[in-house]
């Protein structure tokens, strides 16, 4: 399938020159859209460990959306250090948002299990190490090993912890949501240059956060109603 991604969509307001507008666009209503969800989450009555860490779980795809739509938006060449800064600043807040969901998980799901400790500890080495790895290989593959390591388990331990708290449910597949963006990267599904993968993969993101948030706000509800 052809890569509409490296046809040059560049517009121009004024002056400024904004390349690949769309995958802008869609990182911008990301950003908003997660800025969103933590402000509603943040005005609830619910202040459990969980529902905290879901909350810095959409602030920190806020950031990272923000600086994905910069990296994008104003560097034609993605080099330099400008480009740079902006590219792996979203990669850390990726990592980021990652720990945080497996926190949120932790302290919800995974609240009685025996093996806590042992989920915490495994969280911790993941973030230390993918974090590093962000500046030692300068690659978004790190970001999608770590997202698939980190969010895969979360997606099955939801699944399981529906059987008691149905509100779970959202949350596993909006993450079931996710991984389809990793087939539409993978084979570049693309309907137009100006609507190529990365913005239906955005598309995507947004349903799947959409999703997640559903699932945490029920869940927080009923959490301050008992």
């Amino acid at each position: 399938m052809a890569d509409n991604s490296i046809i040059d969509t560049t517009i121009y307001i004024g002056n400024v020159a904004i390349h690949e507008p769309v995958t802008v666009f869609t990182d911008f209503i990301i950003t908003g859209l997660c800025l969103y969800f933590y402000i509603t989450l943040n005005r609830l009555a619910d202040n459990t460990k969980s529902t905290n860490n879901w909350k810095y779980f959409f602030l920190c795809l806020s950031a990272a959306s923000l600086a994905g739509g910069c990296s994008h938006g104003f560097f034609e060449i993605h080099q330099g250090p400008g480009y740079k800064f902006f590219w792996l600043t979203m990669q850390a807040l990726n990592v980021g948002s990652v720990y945080f969901a497996q926190q949120a998980t932790l302290h919800s799901a995974l609240n009685n299990s025996t093996n806590k400790k042992y989920w915490s500890l495994s969280y911790r080495i993941q973030l230390l190490l993918f974090f590093i790895a962000i500046f030692i290989y300068h690659n978004f593959l790190v970001v999608i090993i770590d997202s698939a390591i980190g969010l895969f388990p979360i997606m099955i331990i939801h699944f399981m912890d529906a059987k008691k708290n149905k509100n779970s449910l959202w949350i596993a597949y909006g993450i079931v949501v996710l991984c389809l963006t990793a087939i539409v990267n993978t084979i570049k599904l693309s309907f137009h240059a100006y609507f190529n993968h990365l913005d239906l993969a955005h598309l995507l993101i947004m349903i799947n956060l959409s999703l997640i948030f559903v699932g945490v706000k029920r869940k927080a509800i009923s959490s301050s109603a008992a």
